[in-house]
């Protein structure tokens, strides 16, 4: 895939005062992004990659049920843009499925997009840009959540 490079969730770290939390994702040439996310979606982050049953489905097990039950599946995640502005950065993501061998994108948050494709296994990707821009070549980070 041009302009990509394949990554993985590295760890998710407490960040600050507990306040939120920070999903690194680790690239195949070893840098590290570093994506701010809330608790909650830590929670369903570290749910899907455990493959913990919980008792009662979490907002992205009720979405991967119905993403199965129409007969798609997650082919791939990727991070594909960061747009600064004073206030901060947005990273973008974008979920892609298959269905009936067409290939369908949604935009995403990455923290969303993520939360799915731990569930199923399905590969990250990151564009080369937001590794340029966000990308660190070390990380010591808080905590693990």
């Amino acid at each position: 895939m041009d302009g990509m490079v394949r990554a993985v969730l590295e760890d998710i770290a407490v960040a600050g005062s507990g306040e939120f939390f920070v999903m690194l994702l680790k690239t195949a040439k070893g840098e590290f992004v570093p994506i701010t996310i809330g608790h909650l979606e830590a929670m369903s982050i570290l749910a899907g990659r455990s493959k913990e049953r919980l008792p009662r489905p979490l907002s992205h097990d009720l979405m991967l049920s119905a993403l199965e039950l129409l007969g798609a599946r997650i082919v791939r995640v990727e991070v594909t843009d960061l747009v600064t502005t004073d206030e901060g950065g947005t990273f973008y993501a974008r979920l892609v499925l298959e269905n009936r061998g067409i290939e369908l994108e949604l935009d995403a948050r990455p923290s969303d997009a993520l939360a799915l494709a731990v569930r199923v296994d399905a590969p990250l990707w990151v564009a080369e840009r937001v590794v340029e821009r966000a990308g660190l070549s070390d990380f010591t980070g808080g905590a693990e959540a």
